[in-house]
């Protein structure tokens, strides 16, 4: 069966588990995840370990720097997003737009936070689109049906490429972060390819300067 994470959009639009700023290292890299109010029965520790300890251990080894998860939930205006009632491009420039809003309330620098508006459905009505995101914005949103779409969605917001995807060896075939169309018969990697690694890791120094 193929899903795709058709998600690569060409505008840039602009968890310790804390709903302030305070505290936060703004040399390193911060995902507020933004569980949507349908998830209200997963916990940020089940859904970490389900869908962030991999790609947290991932980055760790790409860029020497502090990377922090922290969730924030039941936020009027970002939780209740009614995404179903939305096409894909509304859907995210909406949740963008509401990131954003909520990011300048916050008083928060955003070059190096990123906003994930984490849903339980696809994005569209085939129900084969489970994430989007801009190329090196903000804001991204991604389905829960996969366990590497938040990996792939932020990976778009932090510069690595579809094209730049692989399909690696580790016992069984298996697909990395960025793979635009999965395959059920192949695992996931948990990891980028080494030239997303090195995508990643450039703009990640590009940012902090």
């Amino acid at each position: 069966m193929r899903k795709h994470l058709r998600t690569t959009l060409p505008l840039a639009i602009a968890a310790l588990f804390h709903t302030t700023f305070v505290g936060a290292d703004h040399r390193g890299l911060t995902v507020w995840v933004f569980p949507h109010d349908e998830l209200a029965e997963l916990s940020n520790e089940q859904l970490t370990a389900d869908y962030f300890d991999d790609w947290l251990n991932e980055m760790r080894q790409i860029a020497n720097i502090p990377i922090e998860l922290r969730f924030r939930r039941q936020a009027p205006g970002l939780t209740d997003l009614d995404y179903r009632g939305m096409d894909g491009l509304s859907v995210l420039s909406t949740w963008a737009d509401a990131s954003g809003a909520w990011r300048r309330q916050q008083n928060s620098p955003g070059g190096m936070s990123r906003y994930l508006l984490l849903v339980r459905d696809p994005l569209d009505d085939s129900g084969t689109t489970l994430g989007l995101a801009h190329q090196t914005g903000s804001a991204a949103i991604a389905s829960i049906r996969s366990y590497a779409t938040p990996g792939h969605e932020l990976g778009h917001t932090l510069s690595a490429t579809h094209e730049a995807s692989e399909v690696l060896f580790n016992g069984w075939f298996c697909e990395t972060y960025m793979f635009p169309t999965r395959l059920s018969v192949r695992s996931n990697c948990y990891r980028y390819s080494q030239t997303n690694r090195e995508h990643i890791a450039t703009y990640l120094k590009r940012l902090q300067h």
